[in-house]
């Protein structure tokens, strides 16, 4: 019978030690997270620049970047003749929930509207899309690693700003 009380009383007292532990890990995930705001808000500013360079250095030189196969979407591509974006375009990226894997590796989940204008006819363009990104970090700052876009609408669907 003592063997069972002592197994019992283990079994009550393991489970609560064990819930007072402090995580080992060193890892701010409040920091790393606002290092990727910050990459996102230095990417926004680089498309409204126009400046390449500076997407260029926000980016991994390994990326794969999936942008939406819809035909707006390759309207776009095919204005900006090569580049990323049209001249002048601007990107709002909105994240949903971005988090934080390890040390190397985080992941946001998003949508973003890209605007611009039509050089043959001064019309603005909006588009939208939903995201997957991957980012890495391998000792220089957080980048782009990959990126899956999608003109279907996010799971909690379009926010009011991006349905206009």
């Amino acid at each position: 019978m003592s063997l069972r009380i002592i197994l019992l009383a283990a079994l009550l007292i393991f489970p609560a030690s064990c819930a007072d532990r402090q995580p080992t890990s060193s890892l701010d995930e409040k920091a790393v997270v606002a290092e990727i705001d910050l990459l996102r808000s230095q990417f926004e500013q680089a498309v409204a620049n126009g400046d390449l360079a500076a997407l260029g250095a926000l980016v991994s030189p390994e990326a794969i970047i999936i942008q939406p196969g819809a035909a707006d979407w390759k309207a776009m591509q095919n204005i900006a003749a090569g580049a990323p974006f049209p001249q002048q375009a601007k990107i709002h990226i909105t994240p949903a929930e971005t988090k934080v894997v390890s040390a190397e590796w985080a992941f946001e989940r998003g949508t973003s509207v890209v605007t611009y204008v039509n050089p043959e006819t001064g019309d603005e363009i909006m588009l939208r899309d939903s995201y997957l990104l991957i980012f890495r970090n391998e000792g220089q700052g957080w980048k782009v690693y990959r990126e899956v876009a999608s003109a279907s609408a996010p799971p909690e669907g379009w926010s009011s700003a991006e349905k206009n």
